[in-house]
């Protein structure tokens, strides 16, 4: 009897093996969306805007969602991921947004081409200090950023801002990419506004 418990415990170990590996949760990827906007061409004598860097924090370079917990508890989501990386999605949203704000202003992201480089009016940099939702799903974005004209090297604006946005559902994380996303078009707007005296 030993003899035959013996011989079938490798076959049982592995289906118990099997069984736990599929019994995983499914990982889900997530993005963001720029603001809805109908589509309108610029002029041809429209500004140009070079967007970025706007560096971010590595607890966030990573393809996981990010969550703050109590305590100084950073928690990283295996289960739940961008489809890109953060910062890429962030300098797509933002650009997109504020080209749709904005008629008469063409963004470019950084970075960007030579021959680009050199036809940029103002160029917008900054700093990403804090981009994540708490457990209650209050997403809070902290963002420092300057405007700086290319052309005379001259800071036209330096900023401080924090954003924030409420989740529905604090437990669903495409509730919190959500509010993350709303919390980025404040940002979106914000910009407009600083460009608008500059048209």
């Amino acid at each position: 009897m030993d003899a035959v418990i013996r011989a079938a415990l490798p076959g049982i170990l592995g289906l118990l093996l099997l069984s736990a590996c599929s019994s995983s949760a499914p990982v889900r990827y997530y993005s963001m969306q720029p603001i809805d906007s109908d589509f309108h061409p610029d002029p041809d004598d429209s500004l140009m805007l070079g967007l970025g860097p706007l560096r971010m924090p590595e607890y966030l370079n990573r393809s996981q969602i990010v969550w703050r917990g109590d305590n100084a508890e950073i928690r990283v989501d295996d289960y739940n991921r961008w489809s890109e990386p953060l910062n890429d999605t962030v300098l797509r949203i933002v650009s997109r947004d504020v080209d749709n704000l904005l008629l008469g202003v063409v963004v470019v992201v950084f970075p960007y081409e030579t021959f680009v480089r050199d036809q940029v009016d103002y160029r917008l940099v900054g700093d990403i200090n804090r981009f994540e939702a708490d457990s209650g799903g209050r997403v809070r974005l902290d963002v420092q950023w300057s405007v700086v004209d290319a052309n005379s090297k001259t800071l036209v604006s330096v900023r401080r801002n924090s954003y924030q946005a409420q989740a529905t559902n604090a437990n669903d994380p495409g509730a919190v990419v959500m509010a993350m996303n709303d919390a980025l078009a404040q940002f979106s707007r914000d910009i407009a506004e600083k460009l608008k005296p500059l048209l």
